[in-house]
């Protein structure tokens, strides 16, 4: 009886504390076309749709042709974050077509720690 009682408790006091920070960004971000030399460029929305505050412990790119910040790094339950992308088309001299790259936003989300974001452009060569 003991026993049933403390799991019980248990139960309830993991259902009570909530679901904890829930990270919500889009998966997939098309950027269009750029011409060679240019710079793409995305302002996407980071948001907690949990009841706890969200801590993003890092943002990281697949290629150093590609930067990404968040600010803040710390979301309020209910609130949002402004994630900034540049992907740089100068960086890479075969960078022709279609590029994708990866943006990665590790937080505390207790289901999605790790989230990845693609990031396609096309890139054309310059005008001649």
């Amino acid at each position: 009886m003991r026993i049933v009682i403390l799991i019980l408790a248990a139960g309830l006091l993991t259902a009570c504390s909530g679901r904890g920070p829930d990270i919500d960004v889009a998966a997939a971000y098309d950027a269009g076309t750029v011409v060679k030399g240019s710079l793409a460029v995305a302002d996407l929305v980071v948001r907690n749709l949990g009841d706890r505050p969200l801590t993003v412990a890092s943002v990281s790119t697949s290629c150093g042709c590609t930067k990404a910040t968040l600010t803040p790094m710390v979301i309020p339950p209910g609130g949002e974050g402004g994630l900034h992308v540049v992907y740089d088309s100068a960086t890479h001299a075969e960078d022709l077509g279609l590029i994708e790259r990866f943006v990665f936003i590790s937080s505390d989300d207790p289901d999605e720690d790790e989230v990845r974001i693609t990031f396609t452009v096309m890139v054309k060569a310059e005008p001649v």
